[in-house]
């Protein structure tokens, strides 16, 4: 139950820093998107119902605070999570290049696919200067993901312990 509330007191705290703190000051792709990574740590290291209990949340706070077609991140947060999960259960390594990788390529995949819905519905056109942004996000994102990962799970262990 502690995992639950932590990671759900984390994507409410970053989410309200990004979205009523941050939002006017820093732009918009050196934010980190702290719900996703909260989807996706559920994903990888909490198993079975309390996991997906851990991700419904930040997934209706990026619903909520991210501009696209209705519904649109709401379900690609629940198949960042279901895809975490595999990942989680089938070639997850906790090193830490591997973590890297598996952030930076479920928010490139989710990245691409709302692109491709927002382009396809007209409300937005891809240039290369918002592409290098999108980039420096995803970058920026994984790389702090690495270093939350690394922490809650070891402070996990030594509650354990």
């Amino acid at each position: 139950m502690r995992p639950l509330l932590v990671l759900l007191a984390l994507s409410f705290a970053g989410t309200a820093a990004n979205v009523w703190l941050l939002s006017g000051v820093v732009p918009w792709f050196l934010l980190p998107d702290v719900s996703f990574l909260v989807i996706v740590y559920a994903g990888l290291f909490l198993s079975g119902p309390l996991g997906f209990v851990a991700a419904l949340p930040p997934a209706l706070f990026r619903e909520v605070t991210i501009l696209g077609p209705p519904g649109s991140f709401f379900l690609a947060s629940l198949a960042v999570y279901f895809a975490a999960s595999e990942i989680g259960r089938r070639l997850f390594l906790r090193s830490e290049i591997f973590i890297l990788l598996i952030v930076a390529g479920l928010l490139a995949a989710e990245s691409a696919s709302v692109t491709l819905l927002l382009v396809l519905e007209g409300g937005q056109s891809v240039s290369a200067l918002w592409g290098a942004e999108e980039a420096v996000r995803i970058s920026w994102t994984a790389l702090l993901g690495v270093f939350l990962f690394v922490d809650l799970s070891s402070r996990w262990q030594r509650i354990q312990e």
